[in-house]
């Protein structure tokens, strides 16, 4: 009774904290594949961001699913397409690690990632420049280099950085608010109100009208360099992109299951390295919408066709009595 009180509690809380959640990539697709539609489309031509081996994590924040993805210079831009914002703060939260600054200029440097309205308009992107030790990180509402706020802080190559950007639509056309956000204390991990950003700037030009993609771009040699990305979050709080670790092992992965592919449209298959004995697929009310139960078996195929598109979690039981969870996108 006291292990199943447990897992509730545990399950309530990350579904409390994942209310407003928009969307989730944790890039839990094959190694060498490259990015899928859905969710991902490609906009233009140039070479391929391709899904690489293992994750980034960082210490207190919810741990990683799947793998990561990396890419450098010129290349393929994708963007991952959501239901439109037009008032409102949405967030967008990912870890970062730039294993190589390359050619990458050291004034301007260039933007990777942020917010569109469009698969052409851009807001709120991230910046890195090449520094005398590593790189920096700086932000701007839109896209334009002259107005580039900067942190001065030297970041080492081959370290976990962990972003969060906000994009307040401001009434009016030219005023909105864009905020950022480096290494955040993992004090502050779902917290029901923002800490102090690291960087704020507010738009003078023309405002996004609406958000309804996040996107990644290969810009070009002296632009983007060397970047492996991963867990990235969109969501309407602080606390929907910033997820804590509950810090017990008994709600876990730890490659111990392996949900294909993701994400699924109509059957999806897990791979266990336990026997399982019980699945439940949960959706981000906290909802049990499917329920199974197994005689100790290690691969399994689900039906969820009946399920509507969105982002679940899955939770398996094993025949010892040991716990593990993912996610699944449909």
């Amino acid at each position: 009774m006291k292990k199943t009180l447990l897992s509730l509690t545990i399950i309530l809380a990350m579904f409390a904290g994942n209310a407003q959640l928009i969307t989730y990539e944790p890039f839990n697709y094959n190694v060498g594949d490259t990015l899928p539609s859905p969710p991902w489309t490609g906009v233009n031509t140039g070479d391929q961001i391709f899904v690489t081996n293992g994750n980034l994590s960082s210490v207190g924040f919810a741990n990683p699913v799947g793998n990561k993805v990396s890419f450098n210079g010129i290349g393929r831009d994708y963007q991952s397409a959501f239901t439109s914002n037009t008032t409102g703060t949405v967030y967008l939260s990912l870890l970062m690690q730039v294993t190589d600054t390359g050619l990458l200029n050291s004034t301007n440097g260039g933007y990777f990632s942020g917010f569109a309205s469009s698969t052409t308009t851009f807001g709120g992107a991230i910046w890195t420049r090449k520094a005398t030790n590593g790189y920096n990180i700086g932000l701007t509402a839109r896209t334009s280099n002259t107005a580039i706020v900067w942190d001065a802080t030297d970041i080492l190559t081959n370290t976990t950085v962990l972003v969060v950007v906000s994009y307040n639509l401001v009434s009016d056309t030219t005023n909105d608010v864009v905020k950022l956000w480096l290494n955040p204390s993992s004090t502050d991990f779902g917290a029901t109100i923002e800490p102090t950003p690291t960087l704020t700037t507010t738009n003078t030009g023309t405002d996004l009208t609406a958000i309804n993609r996040i996107f990644i771009r290969q810009d070009s040699n002296t632009e983007t360099p060397f970047l492996d990305i991963d867990e990235i979050r969109v969501g309407n709080s602080w606390a929907s992109v910033t997820p804590a670790t509950t810090g017990i092992n008994e709600i876990s992965n730890n490659n111990i299951i392996n949900v294909f592919p993701n994400p699924a449209i109509n059957l999806v298959t897990i791979s266990s390295k336990e026997l399982i004995s019980h699945v439940n697929i949960y959706d981000f009310q906290g909802r049990i919408v499917q329920e199974y139960d197994f005689n100790g078996t290690t691969d399994i195929k689900l039906n969820i066709s009946d399920l509507s598109n969105g982002i679940y979690n899955i939770f398996v039981n094993s025949t010892n009595g040991k716990s593990f969870s993912t996610k699944l996108i449909k």
